[in-house]
């Protein structure tokens, strides 16, 4: 009696404390800015082991919340004080009735339970496999066993090793030892007597591994295709998480399971799905209390403090993709979680039996990359957070680059050999294409909405350099052999931004040897990935389309024009030889890109590249080989010099952006737009481009 007293009074003071709470948090709504919002910023690159210390108004600090343990191993996280207490009060009115009644079960299923009634409903007498089927898309009618998707025994090692090199070098989602160890004690080799838990988590290795495969490689080694093996592990990946019962019992491991199966799917599946999904994994690892550090809670191991870490910063590089990607804010916001970093060691430092956190170590360890990707993710999210108080200021603008390549040389590049490492070239390959792209997401939008603050051809050229980087750089990313198995991340990025300022300038600026650089950097074949092109419900690209055929147009006139006017030639050329150039690499490889660009541009324009010396004849003319791994050549009929049909032909790359032929084919079909639409559109009217860059991505 005495106890339920205690609840009763328990629930009046609380009900009070709620009262006052909810008081403080409409001033602080409300009232002055948090300390989180006046700290200077950016922070130095040693504050990055505590990216969400926001001040002592912060959320996450203001209410640490509990891990309440339940059946089978699980964990719900509760923020509020009040359940914390209740909870307190609950188990000791569980142990008194233990002692009262010897052997009585008490489980949380007992506890939340109605008694029986006549069901009203059938629908949760499904199991969850069918209830959760929709989730997936699956067919109810053709569902398959997880059985029926398993690998062959003898290729698991193999395609947890393509993971481990492929993807978890990147992600670091997954502990590889612990991986293997559990593969190891499968009773007989017999992986169908896997928990469903433990089902999802190699079932989302599995596709993994093959999604970051190239074709050829799938086909060499499994003896089918890569889109038949992918299917295969998906489906299984799908049914082991409904048979996990996901979404009423998440669990570290299957909020691991689904983070590497949306890092990988974004190579392939729609950008929206992933969103969606993104969101379902975040209120997943918000139900187990990832968004706080695992070191508020006593009871969990060192092992388990680790993976909290990375699945959670995981989720971060996830959320910051997809967000992008669909033109939306974060949905984990910066001060919503105050995880740490994952701890900079290697996989060996750390198992399910280590009983002491290890120490951090200094140098490069199997952690390096995935603790720099965190640190590029940190330093954009507080960029676009910071946007929303107003345009960034060139001081501001230029202390996050420094802070972007202070991060990178801190945690890598100084540990690193710079000579034949191909992971200290990507590296620094990235830290330079997100140094572009974040110039132009800090100025793009406020020269779009306002183009007269845009006043000195000095500023429009910064603004295409950084554009020209952005696509040069993704495509020497690409393009580079050494790095292809990490090719699955880079055709993750989409990078609209600089599309979208090539292409304007393109339609409205005199025709220099630099504009001509921009048009040939349109031309990869890896700017836009395919399922990008292949979701024709993004609305970006149907006045890209556009915008690129009145490219072309313009181009071809200001050819013509500069055939009759030597003097803007002279002048065009001079002013090129004064403006800086971009850093990336360039169409020409191995080449001086500056003087080929030049050379070509000239021997266009005068129709005599041979009254100019050049040190690469081979760049001159009409017809180029090597540009970007493609081979140019007049259409029929057209003026020479003027509007190469370049086309990509790699394989699941369509040639929208570059069909001359069919303009209104492609992502046209099926959005109602005919050709006369396209051709005569009047892109400065029709289409407000702030806008459209509003609703962009900035990954």
């Amino acid at each position: 009696m005495s106890r339920l007293q205690n609840l009763e009074e328990l629930v009046k003071n609380l009900s009070a404390e709620l009262h006052q709470a909810r008081v403080a948090g409409s001033h602080s709504v409300h009232g002055s800015a948090s300390p989180s919002s006046t700290q200077a910023w950016p922070a130095q690159p040693q504050q990055a082991a505590s990216p969400a210390s926001t001040g002592s108004n912060s959320q996450a600090h203001r209410q640490p919340g509990r891990l309440i343990p339940g059946d089978l191993g699980q964990s719900q996280y509760v923020a509020s004080g009040f359940w914390s207490q209740i909870s307190d009060e609950l188990d000791s009115l569980k142990i008194e009735t233990e002692r009262l009644v010897d052997g009585e079960s008490d489980t949380s299923d007992d506890e939340v339970s109605p008694p029986a009634t006549n069901p009203s409903t059938l629908e949760l007498d499904r199991t969850p496999a069918q209830r959760h089927a929709f989730m997936f898309g699956s067919n109810l009618r053709q569902q398959a066993s997880v059985r029926d998707c398993q690998p062959l025994p003898s290729q698991v090692p193999f395609l947890i090793d393509i993971f481990a090199t492929n993807v978890n070098t990147i992600a670091q989602v997954a502990h590889i030892p612990t991986v293997r160890k559990l593969i190891r004690e499968v009773p007989g080799g017999d992986l169908s007597a896997l928990t469903s838990t433990d089902s999802a988590l190699m079932f989302a290795i599995y596709y993994a591994a093959v999604t970051s495969m190239e074709e050829a490689d799938v086909r060499l080694n499994f003896g089918t295709t890569k889109a038949k093996l992918n299917l295969k592990f998906r489906v299984g990946f799908e049914q082991a998480m409904a048979s996990a019962d996901f979404l009423n019992n998440p669990t570290l491991v299957l909020v691991q399971a689904i983070a590497i199966f949306l890092f990988l799917a974004r190579r392939h599946d729609s950008p929206r799905f992933i969103w969606m999904m993104a969101g379902i994994a975040i209120r997943m690892a918000q139900a187990i209390g990832l968004h706080r550090d695992g070191s508020h809670f006593p009871n969990l191991t060192p092992y388990e403090i680790e993976m909290r870490r990375r699945v959670w910063w995981a989720l971060i590089m996830i959320d910051a993709r997809a967000s992008g990607d669909q033109g939306t804010d974060l949905t984990i916001l910066q001060d919503g979680f105050d995880t740490q970093l994952p701890l900079n060691i290697n996989d060996n430092d750390i198992s399910v039996d280590t009983k002491v956190m290890p120490e951090e170590r200094e140098g490069i360890t199997d952690m390096t990359i995935t603790q720099v990707s965190c640190g590029l993710v940190d330093v954009e999210r507080k960029m676009i957070a910071n946007q929303k108080e107003g345009p960034a200021s060139p001081e501001m603008s230029s202390a996050v680059f420094d802070q972007l390549f202070a991060r990178l040389d801190h945690s890598y590049l100084r540990y690193s050999n710079p000579n034949g490492d191909i992971i200290y070239w990507v590296g620094v390959i990235i830290a330079r294409l997100v140094a572009a792209k974040m110039t132009l997401v800090l100025y793009l939008p406020t020269i779009m909405s306002a183009p007269q603050e845009l006043s000195s051809n000095q500023q429009r050229d910064r603004l295409l350099v950084a554009a020209i980087e952005v696509a040069e750089y993704n495509h020497a990313l690409n393009d580079e052999e050494k790095c292809k198995h990490w090719r699955w991340v880079f055709q993750t990025y989409t990078h609209i931004y600089a599309i979208v300022y090539l292409l304007l300038s393109a339609t409205q600026r005199p025709w220099s040897p630099l504009l001509e650089r921009a048009w040939f950097a349109l031309q990869s074949q890896w700017l836009i990935p395919a399922q990008y092109k292949a979701d024709k419900t993004v609305n970006i690209w149907v006045p890209i389309r556009k915008l690129t055929v009145k490219a072309r147009r313009h181009r071809d006139a200001e050819f013509r024009r500069l055939r009759q006017d030597p003097a803007a030639v002279q002048r065009l050329d001079e002013e090129y030889r004064q403006t800086t150039q971009p850093a990336s690499p360039g169409p020409f490889p191995g080449q001086d890109n500056i003087e080929c660009i030049r050379s070509r541009w000239l021997g266009i324009v005068t129709l005599s590249p041979g009254a100019f010396q050049s040190t690469y004849p081979a760049a001159l003319g009409p017809t180029v080989d090597g540009i970007y791994g493609h081979r140019a050549s007049q259409p029929p009929g057209s003026v020479p010099g003027t509007a190469p049909a370049i086309v990509p032909t790699s394989a699941g790359l369509e040639p929208w952006l570059w069909a001359e032929n069919e303009p209104a084919s492609g992502v046209f079909s099926d959005l109602g737009v005919n050709e006369m639409d396209i051709l005569d559109m009047d892109l400065d009217t029709d289409i407000d481009w702030s806008s459209l860059l509003a609703t962009a991505e900035l990954g």
